[in-house]
Order: C-alpha cells, then sequence, then structure tokens
C-alpha cells in the first residue's frame, strides 16, 4: 500500500492508493480541492448542527406546542358546535 516513485528520462509517474498522478502540481492541485471539500463539509455540519440547535430551543419548541393545542381545540370546538347544531 505503499507509495512507489518512477522516473524516466521526459517521464515522470508518481502512483499512490490506486491514483496516479504525472506530477507533483497534480497533487497539489488536488490537495488543494480535497482541503476545499473537507471545509465544506466541516460548514455544512456546523450549519446542521445549528439548525437542531435553533429547533430544540424553548421558545421554538413552545411555538410548536402551541400549534399543536390550537389545532387541538379547534377540532374539539367543531365537534362541540356540529353536535349543538345536529340537536336543534
Amino acid at each position: 500500500m505503499g507509495h512507489y516513485y518512477v522516473h524516466f528520462p521526459n517521464i515522470f509517474l508518481i502512483k499512490t492508493m490506486g491514483k496516479q498522478y504525472n506530477s507533483f502540481k497534480e497533487i497539489d492541485e488536488r490537495l488543494i480541492v480535497l482541503k476545499l471539500q473537507r471545509q465544506i463539509e466541516i460548514e455544512s455540519l456546523k450549519l446542521n448542527i445549528n439548525q437542531v440547535k435553533a429547533n430544540l430551543r424553548p421558545l421554538q419548541l413552545a411555538g410548536n406546542l402551541k400549534g399543536s393545542i390550537q389545532q387541538i381545540l379547534l377540532v374539539y370546538a367543531i365537534r362541540k358546535l356540529k353536535a349543538i347544531f345536529n340537536r336543534r
């Protein structure tokens, strides 16, 4: 699983973990891309964590609970009104 380097006149080959590079410049460019991808993944993870935190804040939870209670009360009121009007 090691790296090996082959150098012939006018031919330069670097092979590492199944990936073949023709120059150190290609390796450097690939490392830059990998570093940027890693930074994007870290920022995405931070964003997801912040969204979870925001959704778990007491006010947010209370707002969600308030909406659920309102919906339950509305259904209850409609059923009561139907019962009242059906008696008449």
